[in-house]
């Protein structure tokens, strides 16, 4: 897959979530510009992936679902990707990331184990790693950029407290998303007056 293709396939997701009766779209805040994403890979050490540059400059993340968050909160509010892992603006991707950093001494990974086939590394965190989004739990979906051999630099990751196996749900952004827009959505449960709206792919999590 190549950058080129991460727009239509963006597009395409959200437009599947709203069909399911997921409010995605209002979710989705502007592109980022392009000075904020230099300025994150500046804190990465590295260069995005392609991919991972062109999703930002389609979609800087999601507005906060917490009704004290300041700026924008829509009206319903619902995750961009499975369970409650929302994606992260640029800027709050750069402060987990030093965060990841900051633990990764202070942490083994004796218990760490790798789905097996995923190529990727058994590691609590790793420095070539890029949160791309949150659960709220501590765990994230990653965009890893040191793969193991077989792997793919800018494949999908699950990494955190709660993930002893660690596993990849994609070779990429465009992968990812079109495995996620390929999938069978549930249909949207009531939600008691909340303004929150849940979904759930476990496979892709």
């Amino acid at each position: 897959m190549t950058a080129s293709a991460v727009p239509a396939a963006w597009a395409a997701w959200l437009a599947a979530l709203d069909a399911a009766g997921f409010p995605a779209s209002a979710n989705a805040r502007p592109p980022a510009d392009h000075g904020v994403v230099a300025t994150a890979e500046s804190t990465f050490g590295r260069p995005f992936p392609p991919e991972l540059r062109a999703l930002y400059l389609v979609c800087d993340g999601q507005w906060d679902d917490h009704r004290s968050a300041p700026g924008r909160v829509p009206e319903r509010v619902t995750s961009l990707f499975p369970a409650t892992y929302r994606m992260l603006p640029v800027p709050e991707a750069a402060v987990q990331y030093r965060g990841w950093l900051d633990v990764i001494d202070a942490v083994g990974h004796d218990d760490v184990t790798v789905r097996d086939g995923d190529p990727m590394r058994a590691r609590y965190w790793d420095p070539g790693w890029w949160p791309l989004a949150v659960d709220g739990g501590g765990n994230a979906l990653a965009v890893d950029t040191v793969p193991e051999p077989g792997g793919d630099a800018g494949q999908i990751v699950v990494a955190g407290p709660d993930e002893d196996e660690r596993r990849r749900v994609g070779r990429g952004v465009t992968d990812y998303l079109h495995r996620l827009a390929g999938s069978a959505l549930p249909v949207p449960a009531d939600a008691g007056g909340s303004a929150y709206v849940f979904w759930d792919l476990p496979q892709l999590r």
